[in-house]
């Protein structure tokens, strides 16, 4: 059996081929709810995806999807933005890809650029704590945004899809903790972002679960003054935060840090301490980019599944009455070389 085709999904919700082609293009002003629903459901049974090929050749404008990254700088977002473009292509769809450095302003602004170069929709590659400003474009396109939970009601309108941030750093605490850590760090830029608000409340309970000490260390912002959210130099506040690390005051015996980037400036500022890895401080990273396998040694880390998260974006955007409105991925713990039994 062949690629479904728009008359199949016709035929199976009972309706014309001309209100199908209405639902892809959101217009269903005049379309009743139980007529939107037998018409996801049919898209969503037969499996059909829009021939956006076609649409172009009618319309003369290729599909395009918006991506907004806060920094490339970040390989993960390098990754992300590979990820979203391989899913886009099954869809014979184009990506424009902007860093925004988490400013709602240049958010805006570049949406609204998006907007008049004619975007299916538009993906957010990490949310702030406000999201207003993307709730307010979700009437115009769809929006999709990651690191928000799906059950998050405050965040209407947008779709949401994340990694479960809570769940990593808490399997990082376990881990460590059943390595014998008792005493653990957990290193992170200023937590303006729901992602990190996320980490760090899943490593303080994890911690509190386990009876262990658990202690939040803080990048400083001023070993990067020119990126207050840390995003394109996240190496070097990770290697300048070292020294806080091991001049807490619990004595931590190893730290987690709030993604790879962080992780592998941490490894580098603990060196030049004299510190070794793993026979005297454990060190364990969120992301697992490129890397961090090569990292001295290869980095302990939690693998976001990017490529099915970046599935589930595009979908969401190309056909957002078909697919879920959320979901929620689960990471997966990656046992490196940089993680052991402290010293006793």
């Amino acid at each position: 059996m062949g690629e479904p085709k728009i008359q199949d999904v016709a035929k199976l919700a009972g309706v014309s081929a001309s209100s199908i082609s209405n639902f892809l293009n959101n217009r269903m002003e005049q379309m009743r709810p139980d007529t939107r629903q037998k018409i996801a459901n049919a898209i969503k049974q037969l499996g059909y995806r829009p021939n956006n090929a076609a649409r172009q050749l009618k319309t003369g404008v290729a599909a395009m999807v918006g991506l907004l990254v806060p920094s490339l700088a970040n390989q993960f977002f390098g990754s992300l933005a590979c990820a979203v473009e391989a899913a886009a292509a099954r869809y014979q769809c184009h990506v424009m890809t902007f860093s925004t450095f988490r400013d709602p302003q240049r958010e805006r602004a570049v949406m609204a650029d998006l907007l008049s170069y004619g975007v299916q929709g538009i993906i957010t590659g990490s949310a702030l704590n406000d999201t207003e400003h993307l709730a307010s474009m979700t009437e115009r396109c769809p929006v999709v945004a990651f690191d928000i939970k799906p059950t998050d009601q405050q965040h209407t309108g947008i779709g949401t899809i994340s990694v479960d941030n809570a769940a990593a750093t808490a399997m990082a605490v376990a881990h460590l903790a059943a390595l014998g850590h008792r005493s653990i760090a957990l290193v992170t830029p200023p937590p303006f972002t729901l992602n990190r608000q996320e980490r760090v409340r899943g490593f303080q309970q994890a911690a509190a679960r386990a009876g262990i000490a658990g202690e939040v260390v803080l990048a400083d912002p001023s070993d990067a003054p020119s990126d207050p959210h840390g995003d394109t130099q996240l190496f070097e506040m990770g290697r300048a935060a070292a020294s806080r690390i091991l001049g807490a005051p619990s004595a931590p015996t190893a730290a987690i840090a709030i993604n790879d980037m962080m992780a592998i400036g941490i490894g580098v500022g603990l060196k030049q301490l004299g510190k070794k890895i793993p026979e005297d401080f454990s060190l364990i990273g969120i992301d697992d980019i490129f890397f961090s396998a090569a990292h001295d040694p290869p980095l302990t880390t939690l693998r976001q599944p990017i490529q099915a998260m970046a599935d589930a974006a595009v979908q969401r955007i190309l056909a957002p009455h078909a697919a879920s409105s959320g979901e929620l991925f689960s990471p997966e713990l990656i046992v490196r070389q940089s993680t052991a039994a402290p010293k006793h």
